[in-house]
């Protein structure tokens, strides 16, 4: 029987290193490929040919769910498996939308993780008890509503357009080229934004946007 191609996604070297020593120890795995960033993954995924992608949602580039997106348009047939320290809902929820077959938080036993890749490599899917009855619950539902105090109101109209391509991975080039606008412009943009919500990373943006709707995993 041949090992199960599998690739691996995070940003933190240690964490790599751990997991493919651990994974590479069972005799029906095969690490094919690893990546720090998310353009990084998708530069490699061609390459590589992964059956299974193991990925973090917090990447210092894009976020997690655009390279789920963007590779899941290039290969569909690959299968993905986030693992990530992040138990919000509205993440799975996402995921769930694109397609993801798999949800798994870093503090899960190894056995878990395990678990989860041959259920999904068996054509199941595996989510982490921690979360998935909430995030069904409100996908089922009706969509969660800004916070009165999101700060969802203290942004222009402009500003949100920047904002929600922002978070969905695009950069200040083509955003400008998007918006017919120019690239000085969009910084300026992004400078208020950041501003006006007190957030200092792209994680933190995406965040927002989820939580403001203005964040679709499927553009």
């Amino acid at each position: 029987m041949k090992p199960i191609r599998l690739f691996l996604t995070d940003d933190h070297a240690m964490f790599r290193k751990a997991m493919r020593i651990f994974l590479e120890q069972q005799p029906d795995m095969s690490i094919v490929g690893e990546a720090g960033t998310g353009e990084a993954t998708l530069d490699q995924l061609a390459a590589c040919r992964p059956e299974l992608l193991l990925l973090d949602i917090s990447l210092p580039d894009i976020p997690g769910t655009v390279v789920a997106r963007r590779a899941l348009k290039r290969f569909p047939e690959l299968l993905i498996i986030v693992l990530t320290m992040h138990q919000e809902e509205y993440y799975a929820q996402d995921m769930i939308r694109l397609g993801v077959k798999g949800f798994v938080l870093k503090r899960s036993t190894g056995d878990e993780l395990l678990e989860a890749i041959h259920r999904v490599k068996d054509g199941g899917a595996y989510w982490d008890p921690a979360v998935i009855e909430d995030a069904v619950s409100a996908f089922a539902g009706t969509p969660r509503k800004a916070p009165l105090d999101s700060g969802l109101t203290a942004l222009t109209s402009r500003e949100r357009e920047v904002c929600r391509f922002l978070a969905h991975g695009h950069t200040n080039s083509e955003i400008a080229t998007l918006l017919s606008i120019s690239v000085r412009t969009v910084q300026t943009h992004r400078q208020h934004i950041m501003g006006k919500l007190h957030i200092t990373s792209r994680a933190e943006l995406v965040t927002f946007a989820m939580r403001n709707g203005l964040f679709t995993p499927s553009q």
